[in-house]
């Protein structure tokens, strides 16, 4: 072990750090996570490590901010809402809160790279990856395009390695459960880190287990609430981005002590700090501005051809054998012997 980061601590010299993003290269525990994610294959490490180095530079990764979510309000739903009991931080999404029904690789890979890049600067010492919480409530096809999600965690495989604490999948159905077990290019570890649960006491049961009771009573009352419909223009209940009109109710936009120091203290936090702070979900940050877009009514998400695949809480799970008599079209197949297999764990 010591010798390999001994020996891609001398091959890496020759590259420059990237200027205020020091703290990922030549960090000792960045070049631990690619060492580890190659099985300590130093000539593999190398090259994945100075692939990343390239990306960063290129996209600017550190400063990177999502348009998409500027521009239209809703667009994207994954925001960071608290931590779990090891101070992860938990990145949650539900699909029927988006304003739109169809996600491309740009857009998805940008905003990912937004919330994660940002989540970063909210773990302490000794934390090292991250929990996902994805309510597929709401869920279509178009949005469950296995090959969307390819390149998206292709990505975080090859840019975020060893990051990815656990994923929660809720209230899903038959059909996102085959297109999940149809796609045999994730690798098993990553794919042993994914909780399919569909069942509420199930979900109670994992929340109570890793979560505290206020992220846990916040993500039950953020789930009943996304029950309700999709986004539309009247309805300010689903407008997760801004601050809840009457006190004490349920703020959509994290978990109270999460949104006191990370959401409501932003602006003031941007103004007096001398280093880089945590920035909110984009439409937040431009809710507190005063800066946000009309909301815009995503009606289309209604039509019967986007199906909606999503499940409905109740005490039964899946059975998961059901899944093999599901007929996935073939636009969402991902054609296994063209790829390598993902692990982002």
């Amino acid at each position: 072990m010591e010798k390999s980061m001994q020996s891609l601590k001398d091959r890496m010299k020759d590259v420059q750090p990237i200027e205020g993003d020091e703290d990922f290269f030549p960090n000792d525990s960045t070049m631990v996570r690619y060492l580890k994610s190659r099985d300590w294959n130093v000539d593999e490490a190398e090259k994945m490590l100075r692939n990343t180095i390239e990306f960063r530079r290129r996209t600017n990764v550190i400063d990177i901010d999502c348009r998409w979510c500027h521009e239209r309000p809703g667009f994207h739903t994954m925001r960071q809402v608290g931590f779990d009991e090891s101070g992860r931080p938990v990145i949650y999404s539900n699909f029927r809160q988006a304003a739109t029904h169809r996600y491309s690789a740009e857009d998805s890979i940008t905003h990912v790279s937004y919330i994660i890049e940002n989540a970063k600067l909210t773990m302490k010492p000794g934390i090292s990856t991250w929990v996902f919480v994805v309510d597929c409530s709401g869920m279509s096809l178009p949005l469950c395009n296995p090959k969307l999600g390819y390149g998206v965690t292709q990505t975080l495989a090859d840019h975020y390695p060893e990051r990815l604490g656990m994923v929660n999948c809720l209230n899903h159905n038959a059909v996102f459960h085959a297109v999940w077990k149809g796609n045999q290019s994730i690798h098993r570890n990553t794919a042993s880190k994914v909780n399919l649960v569909r069942s509420m006491s199930k979900v109670k049961e994992l929340f109570h287990e890793y979560f505290s009771d206020e992220l846990t009573n916040w993500l039950l009352d953020e789930i009943k609430t996304n029950k309700k419909g999709p986004l539309c223009d009247h309805d300010s209940e689903q407008r997760f981005w801004e601050r809840p009109a009457k006190k004490g109710s349920h703020d959509p936009r994290g978990c109270p002590s999460f949104v006191a120091e990370y959401v409501d203290s932003y602006l003031e936090k941007k103004e007096t700090s001398n280093q880089r702070v945590h920035r909110p979900f984009p439409t937040m940050i431009d809710s507190l501005s005063g800066k946000c877009c009309k909301v815009q009514s995503n009606s289309s998400r209604d039509e019967a051809s986007l199906s909606d695949v999503s499940g409905t809480s109740s005490d039964c799970e899946l059975d998961s054998d059901k899944a093999d008599d599901i007929e996935i079209p073939d636009e969402f197949k991902i054609d296994n012997s063209a790829v390598k297999q993902i692990s982002v764990s």
